[in-house]
C-alpha cells in the first residue's frame, strides 16, 4: 500500500509541478508579448484558465489524499484509541462518498453534456475543463482507500500493543 501512495504522490507531484511551471511560462510569455511586442496573445489567457482549473483540482486531490487539508482538530484532538480510528475511517468515508457523488458521477455529467460545445479560443471541446472533476474525485477516491487501510493497520497496531 505504501508503494501505491508514494507513486500516486510522485505522480501528482510531478504533473502539478510541470502544469505549474507550464503556466508561469505561459503567463510570462502573456506578459511579453503584452507589454513588450503591443500584440496580447489571447490565447495564453483562455490557457491559462484552463490550467488553474486543472491545477486547482489536482492538487485539492493531493492535499486531501495526503490528509493536509484544513480541517477542525479540535474533536480529534481529543479522541484517543480507537474512537480516534474510528472517527478517522468515518472522515475518509465521508471523503469517498462526497467525492464519487459530486466530483465522479456530477462531473462526468457535466463532462458528457458539454463535450459538444467548444471551448472558443482553445478550440479544444470544454468538455476536458470539466474532465477535471471526475479525475481528480478517482484520486481523492484512491487516496482515500488508502488512507481507510492505513487507519485500520494503525489501529490494528495499537491493538496488538495493549494486549
Amino acid at each position: 500500500m505504501e508503494t501505491m501512495r508514494t507513486l500516486l504522490d510522485r505522480s501528482m507531484q510531478l504533473l502539478c509541478c510541470l502544469l505549474f511551471i507550464t503556466m508561469v511560462g505561459v503567463a510570462s510569455w502573456q506578459v511579453i508579448a503584452r507589454y513588450i511586442l503591443n500584440d496580447p496573445s489571447t490565447v495564453s489567457e483562455a490557457f491559462l484558465r484552463f490550467s488553474l482549473v486543472w491545477l486547482s483540482m489536482l492538487a485539492i486531490a493531493y492535499v486531501a489524499g495526503r490528509r493536509e487539508h484544513v480541517s477542525l482538530t479540535l474533536l480529534t484532538d481529543k479522541l484517543t484509541g480507537a474512537w480516534k480510528s474510528a472517527f478517522e475511517m468515518s472522515i475518509e468515508i465521508l471523503f469517498i462518498g462526497f467525492s464519487a457523488f459530486v466530483l465522479l458521477y456530477g462531473g462526468a455529467q457535466a463532462t458528457a453534456n458539454s463535450m459538444s460545445q467548444v471551448y472558443p479560443m482553445l478550440d479544444i471541446p470544454k468538455g476536458f475543463l470539466y474532465l477535471s472533476l471526475p479525475l481528480s474525485g478517482a484520486i481523492i477516491i484512491t487516496y482515500s482507500l488508502i488512507n481507510c487501510v492505513s487507519i485500520y493497520r494503525g489501529c490494528l497496531r495499537t491493538r496488538r500493543l495493549e494486549s
